[in-house]
Parts: C-alpha cells; structure tokens; sequence
C-alpha cells in the first residue's frame, strides 16, 4: 500500500509552474453552480476555496436573490444570477464554455427549479461534449447528487466526482443500485462505482475518506479533527474543483495512479490538515471561516515544502 507521504510527493506533481510567463486564467477558471435564497455561505465556501488552492478566477452561478448576499462576502467572486433564469441553460452557455472545472451543488438547495436547472446542465454539458470534445471535470456535491443517474455521463469526455457524506451515499446508493446502506464500507463505494457509467471517482467523506474509481479503491489517512460544523465539505468540493483542472493536464499516470485519484487525495489531505490545524487554534469554538483562513498556510505545509 502507498504510504500517505509517497501520495502526498505523487499529488505534488499536479501542481502546475508559477511562471512570469503565465496569463490569468491559465492556472484555473472554476465554476461554482448554486446558491439560492436560504443557502447563500456553500457556494461561497466552495469558491472561496477554489481560490485559496491556485485558481485564478471563479465565477459563481445562483439564483438572482442570493447575489447580492453572496457579492458582499468577497470582490474576489465573479457573481451571476441566472440559476433560476427561465433562459438560465442559454445564459450560462458562453460563460461554460470558458471554464475549467465545475463544482455544482454547494447551496443549491433541493427546490424543483434547483434541481431542474442542474439536470438541463448536465445534459447539455454531456452533449455539447460530443461535438468539441471537452474534458471539463464536473465534481458534483451535495444536492447535485439527487440528479445523477447511472447514464447522466455515460458519454462524457471528462472525469465526474461525486462527493457524497455517509447521508449521501447511502440515497445514492438506495436510488441508483437499491441497495440499503446506513454504514457504507468500501465494497458499497465499489458497488455504486460499478453502476455509473462514465469516468467517475467516487470521494466518502468520512473520519477517513475513501477514494475509488473503477481502477482502485484507497483511504486518505491525513488526520483531520472530530469537529464538524458545517461548510467543511464546500471546502473540499472547491479545492477539488482546483487540483481536478491541474489532474486534468497530466497526460500520465503517476506510478499507475491515476491523475484523477491523485486530485481528490490532494483536496481530501488539504481540507482535513487544514480542519486539524484550525481546530488546533480555535477548538470547539472553530467554524468553517477559520478553516478557510487557514488554507493557504495548510497548502504551504502539504505541497511547497
């Protein structure tokens, strides 16, 4: 089995040159989609995070009464309300095709218009695919995953990541496989990851989390903390949508691990030593603000030394 500082020194490959040479945009243009009137903090969280890993630019995409809210918690944030546009698939279209990576679902909320929405943007992203051959990585999270069905990808060029909590896996897994999980193991991981069709990875978060795809199943053993406030998985999602991007440039396996997994292992270890050392800090008082503070010392610590 691969030692947790061997993985660590294989994600470190992902991380892309800082050079004079560079424009803004080339180390990461992220989108977030979510974002409604009670759940304004999740998309923020996530993009936020996308920023902190080394993308350069975010946009995110929400309802019309969440931006303002969402506008006034950062200038860093490019914010555009057309998620519960009656046009939302035509609107977004210029600003997708830009895009590096997608995280949908922090704060999208499980309204008929959310989830209406997210269904008509995986299908056109799936089929838009066809025609320019994109490989844009999707990483759906939270209510996202009420939408995914084993054949949502069946033809998509890019990598899928589901990041579902023990909750979450065990409707996906009572949905799509029938099957009744209230303690999923790695064998119910595998046994979802049978069902999609696509090129998925698969991230249980969890008190370890458990990454899997069709290749391999392997458990980031970075310690974390036993808090958990809400917005720890925002987080995750956001800086995954950063290392998926890079993980999408490698042309190679790094020693038959594949880039992908290596993507999630490095957002998996890069949450979770962040939470240990905000807890470190703050303790029972720590809230996901003091996490997000911290990411850029915690990626320092995990990838620059």
């Amino acid at each position: 089995m691969t030692s947790h500082i061997n993985m660590m020194n294989k994600c470190k490959t992902l991380l892309p040159i800082i050079s004079h040479n560079l424009h803004k945009g080339q180390s990461g243009r992220i989108g977030v989609i979510g974002g409604c009137e009670e759940y304004t903090g999740a998309p923020y969280y996530a993009a936020i995070s996308a920023l902190r890993t080394g993308a350069d630019l975010v946009y995110v995409f929400c309802f019309k009464s969440a931006a303002p809210v969402i506008k006034s918690y950062s200038p860093e944030l490019i914010v555009l309300p057309y998620l519960d546009s009656p046009d939302c698939i035509d609107r977004l279209k210029p600003w997708l095709e830009k895009l590096h990576s997608l995280v949908v679902g922090p704060g999208l909320g499980t309204s008929p218009v959310a989830q209406d929405a997210v269904r008509r943007i995986f299908e056109h992203i799936s089929r838009e695919s066809n025609f320019n051959n994109k490989r844009m990585p999707i990483i759906a999270d939270a209510d996202s995953l009420n939408v995914i069905e084993p054949e949502t990808f069946r033809f998509y060029n890019g990598c899928i990541y589901l990041t579902p909590n023990v909750h979450e896996l065990t409707k996906l897994s009572s949905r799509l496989i029938g099957r009744q999980t209230y303690e999923p193991t790695v064998t119910d991981v595998q046994a979802l990851m049978n069902k999609l069709e696509g090129n998925y990875v698969i991230v249980l978060k969890g008190a370890e989390d458990v990454i899997a795809n069709i290749r391999g199943t392997l458990v980031c053993t970075e310690p974390g903390s036993a808090r958990r406030c809400g917005g720890q998985g925002d987080i995750l999602a956001g800086s995954m949508g950063t290392f998926a991007y890079w993980a999408s440039k490698q042309t190679h396996y790094c020693d038959e691990l594949d880039p992908e997994v290596l993507a999630a292992y490095a957002a998996s270890a890069l949450t979770r030593h962040t939470n240990k050392i905000a807890f470190k800090a703050k303790g029972r008082n720590m809230i996901t603000t003091d996490i997000v503070e911290l990411l850029p010392n915690a990626f320092q610590t995990l990838f620059n030394n």
